[in-house]
């Protein structure tokens, strides 16, 4: 865990936003997996997305989500797929 990290889990109070990298941190997740869950539309981020622009999640909603039994559910899966998916491909390219 960075000093970065352990930083921001130790705020008495999050911030109404926050990026993808703080959101993967509540969540006790990788970015790379924060990536999939955006990819797959089951994390998504607040207002429209700007070229070149940060996206942004609201706090409130990624604990809500962390709360939510089915919803980490349906992450588990999409995370499942997606490492099916990528070791098909490989055993295809061999």
């Amino acid at each position: 865990m960075s000093h970065e990290e352990k930083e921001f889990l130790s705020l008495p109070r999050y911030p109404a936003l926050i990026d993808l990298q703080q959101v993967c941190w509540l969540l006790g997740i990788k970015l790379h997996q924060g990536d999939i869950l955006v990819q797959k539309r089951l994390l998504v981020p607040v207002g429209k997305r700007r070229i070149r622009k940060a996206r942004l999640f609201a706090t409130a909603y990624v604990l809500e989500l962390a709360n939510d039994l089915e919803w980490l559910a349906k992450v588990k899966d999409a995370f499942s797929l997606y490492w099916e998916k990528i070791n098909a491909n490989k055993d295809q390219a061999q």
